[in-house]
């Protein structure tokens, strides 16, 4: 009975050494240069209310269920964050729903590429303010971060 030995197995020449590294270095510069499939792509996240661009969050956090409403239907908590704000601030309309100075809202969350496409589109319907908040994030740049978390009673997705 024959056995095979562990050196059988390996490149017996330099050359063929040297061909199977330039092969796999090779195959490796071209996975970094190709942008196809390696990249992740870059998307902003906007919010409109009644057609004001209360421009992009960093963060939305929830679309999960957290309590019934009287009809029985979930009631869903979402949050959105931001750093540096410079896009309108959502202070006043948040102040206006708090104080039940407005009726229910249905909130536009778009989300674009890189090239300013539209991936994809959120509403939310019948929207409230739970909470707002804002904070100082470095007062030598002058940035601050925003915080509002919203009842939502639907979602609907295009």
């Amino acid at each position: 009975m024959q056995t095979l030995k562990a050196t059988a197995l390996k490149p017996k020449s330099w050359l063929t050494r040297a061909l199977l590294g330039t092969a796999v270095l090779g195959a490796v510069i071209v996975a970094k240069m190709s942008t196809a499939g390696f990249s992740a792509q870059d998307l902003h996240t906007h919010i409109e209310i009644d057609g004001v661009n209360y421009g992009t969050f960093d963060k939305i956090e929830g679309l999960t269920p957290t309590a019934a409403n009287r009809s029985g239907s979930l009631v869903r908590k979402v949050s959105f964050r931001r750093d540096f704000v410079t896009d309108p601030s959502l202070y006043l309309w948040a102040k206006n729903e708090m104080h039940g100075r407005a009726d229910l809202k249905n909130v536009q969350v778009i989300v674009e590429n890189r090239d300013g496409s539209e991936v994809s589109r959120y509403v939310l319907r019948m929207c409230q303010p739970l909470s707002w908040t804002v904070e100082a994030a470095n007062p030598a740049l002058g940035g601050f971060h925003e915080k509002i978390d919203m009842a939502v009673q639907e979602i609907a997705v295009y």
